[in-house]
C-alpha cells in the first residue's frame, strides 16, 4: 500500500526537526555535544587574540554572538532528540497494545490502513526481526516494512483489503521490487485474501502470501506463546473455586499426605483452599 511520508511541510526548519527526531536519541546527545564543543571550547581557542591595525578585536567581538546561536542549536538537536524518542516510544506502545488486543480476524479488519502497517510491524518484531516501516510517497507496488535478520532482507507490503481479493498484477508488482532493491525476498499481507492464480505464481520464489484469516491465527498463537511464558512455574490453567485465582501444584509436608502433590490456591494465606491432583 503505498503511503505518504508522515513528515512533509514546504518549511526546510521544519523537515530538518524531522530528521533530528527520526535518528536514535544516542545521535541527538552527541550532535548537541559536539555543537557546544565547537562553539564553547573550540572558537574561543582558534579565535586570535589580538587586534587588528585598527585596534579593534572582531573575533573577540563576535565570539559571545557565535556561543549563543551555537547554544541554541546544540540545545534544538537535543531537543527534537528527546521529542522523536519519546514519540516512538509512544507508538511502540502503541503497537504492542494493538497487537494483544486482537482478537480475530474481524478485529484485524477494523483497523485502518496506518493501524493495520504498524500492527505488521509489532508481528514481525515479536518473530524476531528488525523492522523499518518505510514512509515517503511510494507505488503501489512497493513496499511499506523492511524487515532484517542477520544478512536477510525482506519486503513487506501491506494490502488492508477487507473484502477485496489480491490478484496477480499487485504480487508481480511486488517480485519486481525485491528485484530492484536487491532484497532476499517479499512478504505480501492482506487483511482480505488471494486468488489461486496469484497463490500458484508464488511457487518457486521466496515470495510469501499470507491472507486476512492467517495473519489471525499467527497473531494468536504469538499471543498464546507469550502468555504461557508470563505464567509462574507451576501455575495450571486450573483456578480457585473459592477466589478464582490461579491454583499451583505444591507438595504436601505434613500428615499422612506429606509427600503427595495437591492443588493449592495463589492466594495463600488470604485463600486456603485447596484441590487433590
Amino acid at each position: 500500500m503505498g503511503r505518504r511520508s508522515r513528515r512533509s511541510s514546504g518549511s526546510g526548519l521544519i523537515d530538518t526537526a524531522g530528521v533530528f527526531e527520526d535518528l536514535p536519541l544516542v545521535y541527538s546527545i552527541l550532535g548537541g555535544a559536539l555543537v557546544a564543543l565547537l562553539c564553547e571550547v573550540v572558537a574561543p581557542l582558534a579565535a586570535p587574540s589580538y587586534p587588528n591595525a585598527s585596534g579593534i578585536n572582531y573575533a573577540l567581538l563576535f565570539l559571545p554572538f557565535v556561543q549563543i546561536i551555537g547554544g541554541f542549536f546544540a540545545g534544538a538537536i537535543l531537543l527534537f532528540g528527546l521529542i522523536g524518542a519519546g514519540a516512538r516510544w509512544l507508538e511502540r506502545r502503541g503497537d504492542k497494545a494493538r497487537f494483544d488486543g486482537q482478537t480475530g480476524v474481524e478485529s484485524v479488519r477494523r483497523l485502518s490502513w496506518q493501524e493495520f502497517e504498524r500492527l505488521l510491524g509489532e508481528f514481525y518484531r515479536r518473530q524476531g526481526y528488525e523492522v523499518r516501516q518505510r514512509g515517503g510517497p511510494v507505488a503501489d507496488g512497493g513496499a511499506d516494512l523492511e524487515l532484517h535478520k542477520g544478512d536477510e532482507k525482506l519486503l513487506v507490503q501491506a494490502k488492508d483489503w477487507k473484502t477485496w481479493v489480491v490478484r496477480l498484477p499487485q504480487v508481480r508488482e511486488l517480485w519486481g521490487a525485491v528485484a530492484d532493491e536487491r532484497a532476499d525476498g517479499a512478504i505480501l499481507v492482506t487483511s482480505g485474501s488471494f486468488t489461486e492464480d496469484a497463490r500458484r505464481w508464488t511457487i518457486g520464489k521466496n515470495l510469501t502470501l499470507v491472507d486476512g484469516q492467517q495473519l489471525a491465527k499467527t497473531i494468536g498463537s504469538i499471543q498464546s506463546d507469550r502468555a504461557s511464558l508470563a505464567v509462574p512455574s507451576g501455575i495450571g490453567l486450573r483456578t480457585c473455586a473459592e477466589c478464582g485465582r490461579p491454583m499451583v501444584q505444591r507438595i504436601a509436608k505434613r500428615a499422612s499426605l506429606a509427600g503427595q502433590p495437591f492443588w493449592g490456591c495463589t492466594g495463600y494465606p488470604q485463600c486456603r483452599h485447596t484441590e487433590p491432583t
